[in-house]
Protein backbone atom coordinates (compact mmCIF):
# COMPACT_ATOMS: atom_id res chain seq x y z
CA UNK A 1 0.00 0.00 0.00
CA UNK A 2 1.17 3.02 -1.12
CA UNK A 3 1.76 5.98 1.37
CA UNK A 4 -0.85 8.20 -0.20
CA UNK A 5 -2.78 5.17 0.73
CA UNK A 6 -1.84 4.91 3.94
CA UNK A 7 -2.25 8.72 4.84
CA UNK A 8 -5.92 8.34 3.23
CA UNK A 9 -7.24 5.60 5.17
CA UNK A 10 -5.65 6.94 8.48
CA UNK A 11 -7.49 10.80 7.90
CA UNK A 12 -10.70 9.08 7.01
CA UNK A 13 -10.88 6.78 10.73
CA UNK A 14 -9.70 9.43 12.20
CA UNK A 15 -11.86 11.74 10.87
CA UNK A 16 -14.77 8.90 11.49
CA UNK A 17 -13.68 8.52 15.52
CA UNK A 18 -14.42 12.43 15.63
CA UNK A 19 -17.93 11.89 14.43
CA UNK A 20 -18.46 8.39 16.19
CA UNK A 21 -17.80 10.44 19.20
CA UNK A 22 -20.09 12.66 18.65
CA UNK A 23 -22.68 10.30 17.78
CA UNK A 24 -21.83 7.94 20.51
CA UNK A 25 -22.85 10.72 23.19
CA UNK A 26 -26.00 11.75 20.83
CA UNK A 27 -26.67 7.61 21.29
CA UNK A 28 -26.16 7.85 25.10
CA UNK A 29 -28.30 11.12 25.77
CA UNK A 30 -30.93 9.80 23.37
CA UNK A 31 -31.49 6.60 25.42
CA UNK A 32 -32.42 9.00 28.35
CA UNK A 33 -34.38 12.13 26.73
CA UNK A 34 -36.23 9.72 24.41
CA UNK A 35 -36.95 7.65 27.85
CA UNK A 36 -37.74 10.68 29.85
CA UNK A 37 -39.93 11.93 27.27
CA UNK A 38 -42.00 8.86 26.77
CA UNK A 39 -42.45 8.96 30.99
CA UNK A 40 -43.68 12.52 30.57
CA UNK A 41 -45.96 12.25 28.03
CA UNK A 42 -46.69 8.76 28.05
CA UNK A 43 -46.77 6.24 24.51
CA UNK A 44 -49.28 8.01 22.72
CA UNK A 45 -48.10 11.42 22.89
CA UNK A 46 -44.75 10.58 22.61
CA UNK A 47 -46.07 9.01 19.53
CA UNK A 48 -47.49 12.45 18.29
CA UNK A 49 -43.95 14.38 19.39
CA UNK A 50 -42.48 11.41 17.17
CA UNK A 51 -44.60 12.16 14.33
CA UNK A 52 -44.74 16.21 14.19
CA UNK A 53 -40.87 16.00 14.33
CA UNK A 54 -40.34 13.14 11.95
CA UNK A 55 -42.20 15.23 9.18
CA UNK A 56 -40.76 18.36 10.15
CA UNK A 57 -37.25 16.15 9.25
CA UNK A 58 -38.46 14.63 6.29
CA UNK A 59 -39.38 17.85 5.02
CA UNK A 60 -36.46 19.63 5.97
CA UNK A 61 -34.19 16.78 3.97
CA UNK A 62 -36.91 16.58 0.99
CA UNK A 63 -35.56 20.74 0.42
CA UNK A 64 -32.27 20.46 1.81
CA UNK A 65 -29.90 21.57 -1.03
CA UNK A 66 -26.46 19.47 0.21
CA UNK A 67 -24.02 22.58 -0.27
CA UNK A 68 -21.08 20.89 1.57
CA UNK A 69 -20.68 18.40 -1.41
CA UNK A 70 -20.85 20.91 -4.26
CA UNK A 71 -18.47 23.47 -1.81
CA UNK A 72 -16.14 20.11 -1.65
CA UNK A 73 -16.00 19.40 -5.49
CA UNK A 74 -15.60 22.54 -6.74
CA UNK A 75 -13.78 24.30 -3.66
CA UNK A 76 -11.13 21.89 -2.78
CA UNK A 77 -8.72 23.12 -5.65
CA UNK A 78 -8.95 27.12 -5.61
CA UNK A 79 -9.17 26.44 -1.71
CA UNK A 80 -5.91 24.37 -1.51
CA UNK A 81 -4.31 26.60 -3.91
CA UNK A 82 -4.79 30.04 -2.64
CA UNK A 83 -7.47 31.32 -5.26
CA UNK A 84 -9.07 32.89 -2.46
CA UNK A 85 -11.49 35.38 -4.34
CA UNK A 86 -12.71 32.24 -6.13
CA UNK A 87 -13.26 29.95 -3.10
CA UNK A 88 -15.28 33.06 -1.70
CA UNK A 89 -17.86 32.66 -4.49
CA UNK A 90 -18.11 29.09 -4.62
CA UNK A 91 -18.85 28.96 -0.53
CA UNK A 92 -21.26 32.73 -1.19
CA UNK A 93 -23.44 30.41 -3.90
CA UNK A 94 -23.51 27.05 -0.87
CA UNK A 95 -24.68 29.55 1.48
CA UNK A 96 -27.51 31.14 -0.69
CA UNK A 97 -28.48 27.31 -1.46
CA UNK A 98 -28.55 26.60 2.53
CA UNK A 99 -31.03 29.65 3.19
CA UNK A 100 -33.04 29.40 0.15
CA UNK A 101 -33.71 25.92 0.81
CA UNK A 102 -34.51 26.66 4.22
CA UNK A 103 -37.43 29.26 3.72
CA UNK A 104 -38.90 26.62 0.90
CA UNK A 105 -38.28 23.73 3.50
CA UNK A 106 -41.05 26.11 6.19
CA UNK A 107 -43.28 26.79 3.11
CA UNK A 108 -43.67 23.40 2.12
CA UNK A 109 -43.70 21.99 5.83
CA UNK A 110 -46.19 24.37 6.86
CA UNK A 111 -48.41 23.75 3.61
CA UNK A 112 -48.10 20.09 4.40
CA UNK A 113 -49.45 20.45 8.20
CA UNK A 114 -52.16 22.33 7.03
CA UNK A 115 -53.19 19.70 4.31
CA UNK A 116 -52.17 16.31 5.35
CA UNK A 117 -51.37 16.75 9.05
CA UNK A 118 -54.47 14.59 10.56
CA UNK A 119 -53.79 11.94 7.85
CA UNK A 120 -50.43 11.46 9.25
CA UNK A 121 -51.73 10.23 12.82
CA UNK A 122 -52.01 13.29 15.32
CA UNK A 123 -55.17 14.97 16.36
CA UNK A 124 -56.48 18.05 15.01
CA UNK A 125 -55.74 19.63 18.77
CA UNK A 126 -52.16 19.49 17.95
CA UNK A 127 -52.06 21.76 14.59
CA UNK A 128 -50.95 24.46 15.98
CA UNK A 129 -47.93 22.95 17.60
CA UNK A 130 -47.30 21.12 14.41
CA UNK A 131 -47.37 24.34 12.53
CA UNK A 132 -45.12 26.37 15.36
CA UNK A 133 -42.44 23.72 14.95
CA UNK A 134 -42.27 24.17 11.08
CA UNK A 135 -40.41 27.60 11.76
CA UNK A 136 -37.44 25.38 12.87
CA UNK A 137 -36.53 24.32 9.09
CA UNK A 138 -35.44 28.05 8.93
CA UNK A 139 -31.96 27.23 10.88
CA UNK A 140 -32.23 23.07 10.15
CA UNK A 141 -31.55 23.59 6.18
CA UNK A 142 -27.72 24.92 6.93
CA UNK A 143 -24.71 22.24 5.95
CA UNK A 144 -22.40 24.45 4.48
CA UNK A 145 -20.33 24.83 7.86
CA UNK A 146 -20.50 21.01 7.48
CA UNK A 147 -18.31 21.64 4.10
CA UNK A 148 -16.11 24.16 5.70
CA UNK A 149 -14.91 21.51 8.99
CA UNK A 150 -14.67 18.45 6.03
CA UNK A 151 -12.80 20.62 3.57
CA UNK A 152 -10.45 21.81 6.62
CA UNK A 153 -10.06 18.31 7.88
CA UNK A 154 -11.18 19.88 10.92
CA UNK A 155 -14.10 17.19 12.04
CA UNK A 156 -14.10 17.51 15.65
CA UNK A 157 -15.83 20.73 15.19
CA UNK A 158 -18.82 18.81 13.69
CA UNK A 159 -18.26 16.94 16.60
CA UNK A 160 -18.90 19.84 19.02
CA UNK A 161 -21.65 21.54 17.37
CA UNK A 162 -23.25 18.28 17.49
CA UNK A 163 -22.72 17.89 21.32
CA UNK A 164 -24.47 21.50 21.59
CA UNK A 165 -27.51 20.46 20.24
CA UNK A 166 -27.27 17.17 22.44
CA UNK A 167 -27.11 19.17 25.62
CA UNK A 168 -29.83 21.20 24.93
CA UNK A 169 -32.20 17.95 24.17
CA UNK A 170 -30.81 16.04 26.85
CA UNK A 171 -31.20 18.85 29.75
CA UNK A 172 -34.52 20.59 28.39
CA UNK A 173 -36.28 16.85 28.29
CA UNK A 174 -35.00 16.52 31.87
CA UNK A 175 -36.46 19.30 32.87
CA UNK A 176 -40.06 18.43 31.47
CA UNK A 177 -39.98 15.39 32.87
CA UNK A 178 -39.18 16.59 36.94
CA UNK A 179 -41.72 19.23 35.80
CA UNK A 180 -44.84 16.77 33.94
CA UNK A 181 -44.13 19.03 30.95
CA UNK A 182 -46.60 18.54 27.84
CA UNK A 183 -46.28 18.18 24.26
CA UNK A 184 -46.05 22.01 23.34
CA UNK A 185 -42.77 21.81 25.79
CA UNK A 186 -41.19 19.33 24.26
CA UNK A 187 -41.60 20.31 20.40
CA UNK A 188 -39.81 23.63 21.51
CA UNK A 189 -37.01 21.61 23.31
CA UNK A 190 -37.28 20.02 19.73
CA UNK A 191 -36.82 23.37 18.01
CA UNK A 192 -34.06 24.76 20.43
CA UNK A 193 -31.83 21.92 19.70
CA UNK A 194 -31.87 22.83 16.18
CA UNK A 195 -31.67 26.60 16.49
CA UNK A 196 -28.31 26.48 19.09
CA UNK A 197 -26.83 23.94 16.14
CA UNK A 198 -27.23 26.70 13.65
CA UNK A 199 -25.73 29.12 15.42
CA UNK A 200 -22.64 26.98 16.99
CA UNK A 201 -22.08 25.68 13.52
CA UNK A 202 -22.28 29.05 11.76
CA UNK A 203 -20.24 30.41 14.44
CA UNK A 204 -17.46 28.19 14.50
CA UNK A 205 -17.96 27.69 10.49
CA UNK A 206 -16.51 31.34 10.55
CA UNK A 207 -13.75 31.40 13.21
CA UNK A 208 -12.22 28.64 10.78
CA UNK A 209 -12.50 30.02 7.61
CA UNK A 210 -11.33 33.34 9.26
CA UNK A 211 -7.99 31.23 10.58
CA UNK A 212 -7.90 29.64 6.85
CA UNK A 213 -8.20 32.97 5.47
CA UNK A 214 -10.77 31.43 3.38
CA UNK A 215 -13.26 34.46 3.73
CA UNK A 216 -11.38 37.10 2.25
CA UNK A 217 -13.97 39.55 0.48
CA UNK A 218 -16.32 38.05 0.94
CA UNK A 219 -19.91 38.69 0.19
CA UNK A 220 -22.96 36.51 0.31
CA UNK A 221 -24.48 38.02 -3.10
CA UNK A 222 -20.95 37.51 -4.63
CA UNK A 223 -21.96 36.07 -8.07
CA UNK A 224 -20.22 33.18 -9.56
CA UNK A 225 -17.88 33.48 -12.96
CA UNK A 226 -18.41 31.11 -15.68
CA UNK A 227 -14.95 29.65 -15.06
CA UNK A 228 -15.29 29.37 -11.39
CA UNK A 229 -17.40 25.93 -10.86
CA UNK A 230 -19.08 24.22 -14.26
CA UNK A 231 -22.00 22.68 -13.54
CA UNK A 232 -22.76 23.49 -10.19
CA UNK A 233 -26.42 23.71 -10.18
CA UNK A 234 -26.46 20.25 -12.02
CA UNK A 235 -24.06 18.90 -8.79
CA UNK A 236 -25.93 20.41 -6.57
CA UNK A 237 -29.15 19.23 -7.72
CA UNK A 238 -28.17 15.69 -8.68
CA UNK A 239 -26.79 14.72 -5.04
CA UNK A 240 -29.50 16.77 -3.39
CA UNK A 241 -32.03 14.56 -5.19
CA UNK A 242 -30.42 11.94 -4.20
CA UNK A 243 -30.74 12.70 -0.37
CA UNK A 244 -34.39 13.94 -0.86
CA UNK A 245 -34.64 10.21 -2.15
CA UNK A 246 -32.58 8.49 0.77
CA UNK A 247 -35.04 10.56 3.06
CA UNK A 248 -38.16 9.11 1.41
CA UNK A 249 -36.67 5.86 2.20
CA UNK A 250 -35.32 7.06 5.47
CA UNK A 251 -38.51 9.06 6.87
CA UNK A 252 -41.34 8.56 5.30
CA UNK A 253 -42.03 5.28 6.34
CA UNK A 254 -42.40 6.35 9.86
CA UNK A 255 -44.68 8.04 8.56
CA UNK A 256 -46.69 5.14 6.73
CA UNK A 257 -46.82 3.46 9.57
CA UNK A 258 -48.27 5.98 11.68
CA UNK A 259 -51.12 7.06 9.65
CA UNK A 260 -51.65 3.12 9.26
CA UNK A 261 -51.70 2.00 13.01
CA UNK A 262 -51.27 5.16 14.64
CA UNK A 263 -48.79 7.23 16.78
CA UNK A 264 -47.91 4.29 19.16
CA UNK A 265 -47.10 1.72 16.58
CA UNK A 266 -45.02 4.78 15.00
CA UNK A 267 -43.47 5.20 18.25
CA UNK A 268 -42.27 1.43 18.48
CA UNK A 269 -41.48 1.33 14.49
CA UNK A 270 -39.33 4.67 15.22
CA UNK A 271 -37.33 4.04 18.36
CA UNK A 272 -36.39 0.24 16.92
CA UNK A 273 -35.44 1.55 13.79
CA UNK A 274 -33.37 4.08 16.12
CA UNK A 275 -31.90 1.37 18.04
CA UNK A 276 -31.08 -0.25 14.75
CA UNK A 277 -29.13 2.34 13.26
CA UNK A 278 -27.71 3.18 16.14
CA UNK A 279 -26.02 0.06 16.60
CA UNK A 280 -25.07 0.47 12.83
CA UNK A 281 -24.10 3.98 13.06
CA UNK A 282 -20.54 4.07 14.02
CA UNK A 283 -19.71 2.76 10.10
CA UNK A 284 -21.85 4.77 8.63
CA UNK A 285 -20.07 7.53 9.66
CA UNK A 286 -17.71 6.77 7.65
CA UNK A 287 -19.05 8.43 4.52
CA UNK A 288 -18.53 12.47 5.19
CA UNK A 289 -14.89 11.33 5.89
CA UNK A 290 -14.85 9.83 2.37
CA UNK A 291 -15.35 12.65 0.49
CA UNK A 292 -12.76 14.60 1.18
CA UNK A 293 -9.90 11.34 0.78
CA UNK A 294 -11.53 10.37 -2.87
CA UNK A 295 -10.96 14.30 -3.94
CA UNK A 296 -8.04 13.76 -3.21
CA UNK A 297 -7.29 10.52 -4.61
CA UNK A 298 -8.82 11.71 -7.64
CA UNK A 299 -7.25 14.59 -8.61
CA UNK A 300 -4.06 12.53 -8.38
CA UNK A 301 -5.60 10.02 -10.69
CA UNK A 302 -4.51 7.46 -8.23
CA UNK A 303 -7.43 5.12 -9.34
CA UNK A 304 -5.76 1.83 -8.27
CA UNK A 305 -5.37 3.39 -4.86
CA UNK A 306 -9.02 3.85 -4.66
CA UNK A 307 -9.90 0.37 -5.51
CA UNK A 308 -7.61 -0.76 -2.77
CA UNK A 309 -8.90 1.93 -0.30
CA UNK A 310 -12.72 0.48 -1.33
CA UNK A 311 -11.63 -2.66 -0.67
CA UNK A 312 -10.64 -2.53 2.45
CA UNK A 313 -13.31 -0.41 3.76
CA UNK A 314 -15.32 -3.36 2.14
CA UNK A 315 -13.74 -6.12 4.27
CA UNK A 316 -13.44 -3.76 7.57
CA UNK A 317 -17.62 -3.05 7.61
CA UNK A 318 -18.08 -6.64 6.81
CA UNK A 319 -16.15 -7.70 10.07
CA UNK A 320 -18.01 -4.90 12.07
CA UNK A 321 -21.73 -6.63 10.85
CA UNK A 322 -20.80 -9.68 11.98
CA UNK A 323 -20.21 -7.76 15.52
CA UNK A 324 -23.13 -5.98 15.15
CA UNK A 325 -25.27 -8.53 14.65
CA UNK A 326 -24.33 -9.70 18.55
CA UNK A 327 -24.67 -6.64 19.95
CA UNK A 328 -28.30 -6.39 18.51
CA UNK A 329 -29.27 -9.61 19.69
CA UNK A 330 -27.97 -9.61 23.19
CA UNK A 331 -28.97 -5.78 23.71
CA UNK A 332 -31.36 -4.96 21.34
CA UNK A 333 -35.19 -5.83 22.61
CA UNK A 334 -33.30 -4.73 26.41
CA UNK A 335 -32.95 -1.00 24.88
CA UNK A 336 -36.23 -1.25 23.44
CA UNK A 337 -38.18 -1.97 26.63
CA UNK A 338 -36.12 0.68 28.50
CA UNK A 339 -36.53 3.86 26.45
CA UNK A 340 -40.57 2.82 26.00
CA UNK A 341 -41.01 1.79 29.56
CA UNK A 342 -43.24 -1.29 27.95
CA UNK A 343 -42.50 -4.68 26.81
CA UNK A 344 -43.32 -4.98 22.76
CA UNK A 345 -44.21 -8.50 22.08
CA UNK A 346 -41.53 -9.26 19.23
CA UNK A 347 -39.25 -6.69 19.97
CA UNK A 348 -35.94 -8.55 19.29
CA UNK A 349 -37.26 -9.55 15.85
CA UNK A 350 -38.08 -6.23 15.34
CA UNK A 351 -34.64 -4.84 16.22
CA UNK A 352 -32.86 -7.40 13.91
CA UNK A 353 -35.37 -6.55 10.65
CA UNK A 354 -34.30 -2.80 11.49
CA UNK A 355 -30.43 -3.84 11.87
CA UNK A 356 -30.79 -6.29 8.73
CA UNK A 357 -31.33 -2.57 6.60
CA UNK A 358 -29.11 -1.00 8.42
CA UNK A 359 -26.20 -3.34 7.40
CA UNK A 360 -27.28 -3.34 4.19
CA UNK A 361 -27.14 0.10 4.25
CA UNK A 362 -23.27 -0.03 5.25
CA UNK A 363 -22.55 -1.30 1.69
CA UNK A 364 -23.57 1.52 0.14
CA UNK A 365 -21.56 3.83 2.63
CA UNK A 366 -18.45 3.55 0.34
CA UNK A 367 -19.93 2.97 -3.07
CA UNK A 368 -21.92 6.21 -2.76
CA UNK A 369 -19.18 9.07 -2.11
CA UNK A 370 -17.11 7.30 -4.64
CA UNK A 371 -19.89 7.20 -7.44
CA UNK A 372 -20.21 10.85 -6.84
CA UNK A 373 -16.56 11.48 -7.10
CA UNK A 374 -15.62 9.94 -10.20
CA UNK A 375 -18.97 11.14 -11.84
CA UNK A 376 -21.49 8.48 -11.26
CA UNK A 377 -23.94 10.37 -9.53
CA UNK A 378 -26.63 9.56 -11.98
CA UNK A 379 -26.12 5.87 -10.87
CA UNK A 380 -26.82 6.52 -7.43
CA UNK A 381 -29.91 8.70 -7.98
CA UNK A 382 -31.05 5.72 -10.57
CA UNK A 383 -30.33 3.64 -7.43
CA UNK A 384 -32.64 5.65 -5.59
CA UNK A 385 -35.39 5.99 -8.17
CA UNK A 386 -35.89 2.19 -7.95
CA UNK A 387 -35.60 1.95 -4.38
CA UNK A 388 -38.27 4.43 -3.74
CA UNK A 389 -41.00 3.00 -6.31
CA UNK A 390 -40.23 -0.04 -4.57
CA UNK A 391 -40.17 0.97 -0.93
CA UNK A 392 -43.38 3.01 -0.70
CA UNK A 393 -45.81 0.62 -1.97
CA UNK A 394 -43.94 -2.39 -0.29
CA UNK A 395 -43.28 -0.60 2.80
CA UNK A 396 -47.98 -0.15 2.71
CA UNK A 397 -48.78 -3.43 1.12
CA UNK A 398 -46.51 -5.35 4.19
CA UNK A 399 -47.47 -3.07 6.77
CA UNK A 400 -51.06 -3.55 6.44
CA UNK A 401 -50.54 -7.44 5.94
CA UNK A 402 -47.62 -8.03 8.88
CA UNK A 403 -47.92 -4.67 10.98
CA UNK A 404 -44.41 -3.40 11.99
CA UNK A 405 -42.62 -6.62 10.67
CA UNK A 406 -44.21 -6.24 8.01
CA UNK A 407 -42.57 -2.64 7.92
CA UNK A 408 -38.99 -3.56 8.99
CA UNK A 409 -39.10 -6.42 6.32
CA UNK A 410 -40.27 -3.83 3.11
CA UNK A 411 -37.26 -1.64 4.84
CA UNK A 412 -34.82 -4.68 4.33
CA UNK A 413 -35.75 -5.78 1.04
CA UNK A 414 -35.38 -1.71 -0.19
CA UNK A 415 -31.82 -1.89 1.29
CA UNK A 416 -30.58 -4.74 -0.68
CA UNK A 417 -32.03 -3.22 -3.89
CA UNK A 418 -30.22 0.26 -3.41
CA UNK A 419 -26.94 -2.06 -2.59
CA UNK A 420 -26.86 -4.28 -5.74
CA UNK A 421 -27.76 -1.10 -7.70
CA UNK A 422 -24.62 0.47 -6.66
CA UNK A 423 -22.33 -2.64 -6.76
CA UNK A 424 -22.89 -3.17 -10.53
CA UNK A 425 -21.22 0.70 -12.14
CA UNK A 426 -18.28 0.34 -9.40
CA UNK A 427 -17.68 -2.74 -10.33
CA UNK A 428 -17.60 -1.86 -14.54
CA UNK A 429 -15.46 1.48 -13.27
CA UNK A 430 -13.17 -0.65 -11.92
CA UNK A 431 -12.80 -3.02 -14.73
CA UNK A 432 -11.80 0.10 -17.27
CA UNK A 433 -9.96 2.01 -14.74
CA UNK A 434 -7.81 0.12 -12.93
CA UNK A 435 -8.58 -3.98 -13.81
CA UNK A 436 -6.80 -6.33 -11.52
CA UNK A 437 -3.68 -5.10 -9.16
CA UNK A 438 -1.56 -2.54 -10.29
CA UNK A 439 1.13 -3.24 -12.25
CA UNK A 440 4.79 -2.80 -10.47
CA UNK A 441 6.28 -0.89 -13.88
CA UNK A 442 3.42 2.25 -13.20
CA UNK A 443 4.73 4.60 -11.70
CA UNK A 444 1.94 6.67 -12.40
CA UNK A 445 -1.68 6.88 -12.58
CA UNK A 446 -3.74 5.21 -15.70
CA UNK A 447 -4.05 8.23 -18.11
CA UNK A 448 -7.27 6.93 -20.07
CA UNK A 449 -9.50 7.90 -17.01
CA UNK A 450 -8.29 11.63 -17.02
CA UNK A 451 -11.20 13.76 -17.16
CA UNK A 452 -13.59 11.12 -18.20
CA UNK A 453 -14.42 10.12 -14.85
CA UNK A 454 -14.67 13.90 -12.94
CA UNK A 455 -17.57 15.98 -12.46
CA UNK A 456 -18.16 18.49 -15.30
CA UNK A 457 -22.07 19.13 -14.36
Amino acid sequence: MSTDERDALKRIFGNTGFLIAGRATNAICSFVYVAWAVRALGLQQFGVLMLVTTFGTAVSAATHLQSWQPLLHYGTDPFTNGRRAQFSRVLAFCMRADYISGGVGWLVGTLGVALFGTYMGWPAADQGAAFAYMLTLWFMNISWSAGVFRLCNCFWLTMLTDLTGIMVRTVGSGIGFMWHMGLDYYLLVWSATQIVMFISGTTLGWLQLRHAGGSLRFSLFTRLKPEDAPGIWRFTLSTSFNHVLGSVFNQFGTLLVGGILGPADAAVYRVSRQIGEGIAKPAQLMMPALYPEFIRLREKQDWYGIKRVTIKLFAMIAGFSVVLMGVAMAVGNILLTWMLHVHWQGGKHLIMLMLGSAILGLGVVPLEPLLTVMGQISQVLKGRIIVTLTYLPLVYGMTMAWHLEGAAAAADVAALIMLCVCLRPVFAWFRRVAPGRKPVEASSPNPVAVGADKEAG
